[in-house]
């Protein structure tokens, strides 16, 4: 493995899956056992001496918490001077995955770019799933869309351009989805046309595309542009006509002081009901819920839920550090063990001092002090990470040698946030 850059893994349905370093897990995995070699590589691929594949039977690993947590250590690898970039399709994906858990200024942060760049790989990835999602492609053009070295660039530039907006009577929402004034059939077979037509490799033009960036838009949409002006719909989206000599007008697009819809899914015709969203796992603590009565348990439950980790990871450590010492508190006086624990304390090294966060830590660990029923709920909190996150927590409280960053604080999150949440649950 290359000096300094060990594979990221992250656990999953109980498996180690590679998210940095694919390409040199799979060297060594078929120099290791060569019958994985593909058939047309075979005599390409050289054979290992028992001293190289003793050397990377094992190799070190960093293991994530989540792939959120990694994201920014990607991204870094593969935008800097280094590892291999990668590909304006995987740029895409990746930008819009963050978004799933993220707003557009959080994956600027994330990716150490503005806003406006983010959004410009939004719309262009949201317009090939959109291409994707229709049922035409023979199994040979899917696998060439789905291609990463699929060149997208004279596909998605049509749809900055008005003649296009125009003819498919469109706009992009504020998620990037484009929304179209079209019937929902007609709209479908233009996005097919465009998308054969730009994107699918046409053997007649030398294993390429019909059409490129050169292509004249309002030549390509002459039929449609003379179909909507004969219709009456301009630019504005007005169709005139007359029905007893009073004009019939389409309302326009409304101005970005109105109230705003709600935001459409991908690639929404417009008079198509929306679908609901589906539900963001938590990065930080976005979920949390208190179903206990206690005053400050509930307070710091709101606070820490609308903190921005990113935004403001100092205060977001204190209130977190805050969180899990109220937490344990209220479990053990719900639990009558406050009594036993104090009494710990004045046999202890310090009579008399109020317990701190790795004293409450230590008590309630123990199952047989009775704090919690539950044996896996002490062993999380006897486990290296809690006492890993307890410490990280210290640090950022006391502010010393070490300063707050999301990433970790995503990861500290990660290890206690179902040791809070349990406690907040009332159980």
């Amino acid at each position: 493995m290359f000096y300094g850059e060990r594979i990221i893994v992250v656990e999953e349905a109980g498996k180690a899956v590679v998210l940095e370093g694919n390409r040199r897990v799979a060297a060594c995995q078929m120099l290791l056992r060569p019958t994985l070699v593909p058939a047309h590589f075979k005599t390409r691929f050289p054979l290992a001496s028992a001293e190289t594949k003793a050397a990377i039977r094992a190799v070190l690993a960093d293991v994530t918490p989540s792939r959120a947590v990694a994201e920014p250590i990607l991204t870094k690898r593969h935008t800097e001077q280094g590892a291999k970039p990668w590909s304006p399709v995987a740029k895409m994906r990746r930008a819009v995955r963050l978004l799933d858990t993220h707003s557009v200024e959080e994956v600027a942060q994330l990716l150490g770019t503005s806003m406006g760049q983010v959004r410009k790989l939004i719309r262009p990835y949201r317009l090939l799933k959109l291409a994707l999602g229709l049922t035409v492609w023979t199994p040979d053009e899917r696998r060439g869309l789905e291609d990463e070295k699929l060149k997208t660039n004279p596909y998605t530039r049509l749809f900055t351009l008005a003649a296009t907006k125009d003819a498919l009577r469109a706009h992009f929402d504020d998620d990037q989805n484009i929304v179209s004034g079209l019937d929902s059939a007609k709209f479908q077979g233009e996005l097919e046309r465009i998308a054969r037509d730009f994107l699918i490799p046409d053997p007649a033009n030398g294993g390429k595309p019909k059409r490129d960036t050169r292509t004249d838009a309002t030549e390509y949409f002459a039929e449609l542009l003379a179909e909507n002006k004969a219709q009456g719909w301009t630019s504005n989206g007005i169709q005139g006509g007359t029905t007893g000599g009073s004009p019939i007008t389409k309302p326009p697009i409304a101005s970005a002081t109105a109230s705003k819809p709600a935001a459409k899914p991908l690639g929404t015709v417009q008079g198509t009901a929306t679908q609901p969203q589906t539900p963001k796992a938590s990065i930080f603590f976005e979920n949390l819920q208190c179903h206990v009565q206690d005053d400050i348990l509930i307070k710091l439950s709101v606070e820490l839920k609308g903190v921005n980790h990113i935004k403001m990871p100092v205060a977001a450590s204190l209130l977190l550090r805050a969180m899990l010492e109220c937490a344990l508190v209220y479990r053990i006086r719900k639990a009558k063990k406050w009594g036993d624990l104090m009494a710990k304390q004045k046999q202890g090294k310090q009579p008399g001092r109020d317990p701190g966060l790795g004293d409450l830590v230590a008590f309630a660990s123990v199952h047989a002090n009775g704090v919690f029923v539950e044996q896996n709920m002490c062993k999380t909190l006897a486990s290296g990470t809690t006492k890993s996150a307890k410490n990280y927590l210290d640090a950022m409280t006391h502010m010393k040698f070490q300063e707050a960053d999301p990433p970790t604080l995503a990861s500290v999150a990660n290890n206690i946030r179902v040791i809070i949440q349990y406690i907040l649950n009332g159980n």
